[in-house]
C-alpha cells in the first residue's frame, strides 16, 4: 500500500511549508496525482485522517485529492488520445511509439493555512 508512503511524505513537505511560512494551522492540502501512478483514493483519504493527527498544527486540516487522466502523444502521427489500460497504441495510426504526456504527475498544487 503505497498511499501510505505518499500521505507521510506530504505531511512532510507541508510540514516544512508550515514552518517556512510561520503558518499556525493547515486547512486544505491540494494533491494531483495521475491514474499512471494507480492511487485508490479512498485509501489516501483515510491514511490523511489517520496520519493528521500526528503532525501539530494538520488536525482539522481536508485533503482535497485531483487525479488526472492518462494522455499519450503519438510521436509518429501527432494525435494525442487518452487510455485507461496500458496500451499504449495508437488508435489513429497503429504505431507504439508513444510517449505519456499527462498521468504521471504527483504533487501538491496547494496549501491553505491560517497565521496566529
Amino acid at each position: 500500500m503505497h498511499e501510505g508512503a505518499i500521505i507521510r511524505s506530504l505531511f512532510e513537505m507541508a510540514t516544512k511549508i508550515k514552518t517556512e511560512e510561520k503558518l499556525d494551522k493547515i486547512e486544505t492540502i491540494t494533491v494531483i496525482a495521475g491514474k499512471f501512478h494507480q492511487i485508490v483514493s479512498e485509501v489516501m483519504f483515510m491514511q490523511f485522517n489517520l496520519m493528521k493527527q500526528e503532525f501539530s498544527g494538520f488536525e482539522k486540516a481536508k485533503l482535497i485529492f485531483q487525479e488526472k487522466e492518462i494522455k499519450v502523444r503519438c510521436e509518429d502521427c501527432g494525435h494525442i488520445f487518452q487510455i485507461d489500460s496500458p496500451v499504449f497504441l495508437c488508435p489513429n495510426c497503429n504505431s507504439l511509439n508513444t510517449e505519456i504526456i499527462s498521468g504521471k504527475e504527483l504533487h501538491i498544487a496547494k496549501i491553505e493555512g491560517i497565521r496566529k
